[in-house]
């Protein structure tokens, strides 16, 4: 394992993991993740301003962050690459293909490569880029762990492949896509094209699919939060893209999972966890 940030892993004591999705829509995509100091921001496709602002509850500042990872290049995840990189002074990661394609978004901002399926170390995470199917040159999602807590993230996906089962029963927080319910999709005023791109194994996941994929991680018995996002504005509704996934863990007699909807283009609330050695002098 590489670590490709250049910041020590030292000094976790007293310290928190703190997950919250800035924004998560069709508009713009942006999502913290902090421990131990090292502060990852998994894409920027909202405006430097909006990410400031969104910081600043937390006590922290564009110049706070560590890196940004870029999970791949449409622009609702990449917009905004560039310039936060040029503006906080840290580095993009991303594998080869994507930082290729997200050239126009990069301009010089300092990037760094990592193989995807391949492990490396940014200060205190250690991260794992999987593939996921979706229609980008090659989209990955991430699994984030420090001090044996997991964080699992797969957004922009038409399906719950075997790539992700394998790493969901291991995550303490799943930030999963739940992108449309069928029959909203079906009678919206979208154009065919768009609705076979959303509905391709490439394209999005749907509530129940999401569903069965909490399902499958829960059903290990661990407690888990399991946050759905990019849910459509049109296709889909917070409490029914929530329900739809309570019932699955229901039927099933699962009572671990905790289950949260993340309004369209709106920010989440902040998840947090004690760090194993937070209690270290």
């Amino acid at each position: 394992m590489t670590d490709l940030s250049g910041h020590a892993v030292a000094s976790r004591a007293r310290r928190n993991l703190r997950v919250r999705i800035l924004r998560s829509g069709s508009a713009g995509n942006a999502i913290l993740l902090e421990a131990a100091r090292t502060r990852l921001l998994i894409d920027a496709g909202i405006p430097l301003d909006v990410i400031a602002r969104e910081l600043a509850p937390l006590d922290l500042t564009l110049s706070d962050l560590t890196a940004v990872l870029l999970t791949h290049e449409h622009d609702d995840h990449a917009r905004s690459v560039g310039a936060l990189a040029r503006a906080a002074g840290i580095p993009v990661l991303a594998n080869e293909h994507t930082l290729q394609q997200a050239a126009n978004f990069l301009g010089a901002a300092a990037t760094e490569r990592f193989t995807t399926g391949t492990t490396f170390n940014v200060g205190a995470f250690t991260v794992e880029p999987f593939l996921i199917p979706h229609d980008a040159v090659e989209p990955v999602g991430f699994t984030l762990s420090v001090d044996g807590l997991q964080v699992v993230v797969a957004y922009d996906l038409g399906d719950v492949d075997g790539a992700l089962r394998e790493r969901l029963p291991a995550a303490d927080v799943i930030l999963l896509e739940a992108n449309y319910d069928p029959r909203l999709l079906g009678v919206s005023g979208y154009p065919w094209f768009l609705k076979n791109r959303i509905l391709s194994p490439t394209g999005h996941l749907s509530n129940e699919s999401a569903a069965g994929a909490a399902v499958w991680a829960a059903r290990g018995g661990k407690a888990q939060t399991i946050f759905l996002l990019h849910l459509s504005e049109v296709n889909n509704l917070p409490p029914l893209a929530r329900d739809v996934v309570r019932w699955a863990l229901e039927r099933e007699g699962i009572r671990t999972a905790r289950v949260q909807a993340v309004r369209s283009n709106a920010a989440g609330p902040l998840w947090e966890a004690l760090l194993a050695d937070a209690s270290t002098p």
